[in-house]
């Protein structure tokens, strides 16, 4: 006989979801921005490990979430003077009671810029771990509270076996407050641009922003990109997409461009227009972006130079002053150009010549 609610709520009961935990770990974090500023940045890379047990639970009718997790992630950012810092975060304990200690273990790179970034990276990881991880309890109860959860008649719902769990996406947007629904805001825009001089052939530059199998050498992370008209792209692991619009090898790129962030306005596309021009050993590479939210200038210019720019540039690509940019000579039209053939005047000249010269032979012969 099934248990009437109230008995069934009062015993234990529980799930394991700790390989959920993970999935939803790497989904939060992997390409987080921790800051930006200027040209100097910071980003978690990707989830190096997560060991621990997390589970969602159910006593005297009240949900429960339990975790205990030591968790190491990959980081990267740009110093102040242009320096690609890489290194780790191990945060030792992320619990139920406790939370996130935001003070963990940190690697990098040494030097006055390094240390410097290392520095801001650590004051600002609390807030960050706050805004991202904060949200993971009620996470967990959304997903999987129903897997512990007496049903209405009284039975049990097995473990496991019941609707599929949603998936750590869809659990962070369920989380998400139901907008009302206002008619859209007209958006104060401008236009940021970037240019940067590379040692680099503009064809291989094109390719290497629109290549699928290129842009993570630079980026860093996973992309998606059909470099066609019309076609989706996604990069820096879906934090930045759009469509291609127009693409002319080796010269220019035309994109609109959405950012997957808090700050960026709901729905709003901007164009990102990348130009190549062609040096006699160098290509100037110009990106503009039109539509980009008034107010937010400064993180843009920031975000295309650290990420864009100086991603070129942690593979090795060599940044050159800009006004070390020497064009193409003009090309040089070096078709052989036909004499016109001669005029009629020009024959009768010739001919009238001729017959004075018969004429004054002739005379000469008769006057002797």
């Amino acid at each position: 006989m099934s248990l009437p609610p109230s008995t069934a709520n009062w015993h234990w009961r529980s799930k394991d979801v700790s390989k959920w935990a993970k999935d939803w770990l790497r989904s939060q974090l992997n390409d987080a921005v921790i800051f930006s500023e200027g040209s100097t940045n910071a980003k978690i890379d990707s989830l190096k490990s997560c060991d621990g047990d997390a589970e969602v639970g159910m006593r005297k009718s009240k949900l429960l979430t339990i975790y205990d997790l030591h968790i190491e992630w990959s980081w990267s950012g740009i110093a102040s003077d242009g320096t690609l810092v890489e290194g780790s975060i191990s945060v030792p304990e992320m619990n139920h009671e406790t939370g996130v200690d935001g003070d963990g273990d940190y690697e990098a790179r040494s030097g006055p810029g390094a240390n410097a970034l290392q520095q801001r990276v650590r004051k600002e990881l609390p807030k960050f771990f706050k805004d991202k991880l904060g949200p993971f309890p009620r996470a967990m109860l959304d997903t999987h509270a129903r897997d512990v959860t007496p049903s209405v008649s009284g039975a049990a719902t097995p473990v496991g076996n019941g609707p599929a769990a949603l998936s750590p996406a869809e659990a962070v947007a369920r989380l998400a407050p139901l907008k009302a629904k206002t008619p859209a805001k007209a958006i104060n825009t401008s236009t940021v641009t970037v240019e940067a001089t590379l040692a680099a052939a503009a064809g291989d530059i094109f390719e290497l922003l629109t290549d699928e199998s290129k842009i993570g050498m630079w980026s860093r992370a996973a992309a998606k990109s059909k470099p066609v008209a019309d076609s989706e792209y996604s990069i820096f692991g879906g934090n930045i997409y759009g469509k291609y619009v127009q693409l002319d090898k080796p010269s220019k790129i035309v994109q609109t461009w959405h950012l997957k962030s808090p700050s960026w306005p709901d729905n709003h596309s901007a164009t990102l227009t990348t130009s190549l021009e062609q040096g006699s050993d160098s290509t100037r590479v110009v990106f503009a972006l039109d539509g980009v939210p008034s107010g937010q200038e400064d993180e843009i210019r920031g975000n295309l130079n650290g990420y864009y720019v100086r991603g070129f540039q942690s593979i090795g690509y060599v940044i050159l002053e800009n006004d070390s940019f020497r064009p193409l000579p003009p090309a040089q039209d070096t078709t052989l150009h036909a004499k016109p053939p001669p005029s009629l005047s020009s024959y009768l000249i010739v001919a009238s010549v001729v017959v004075s010269v018969v004429v004054a032979t002739v005379g000469a012969r008769y006057l002797h």
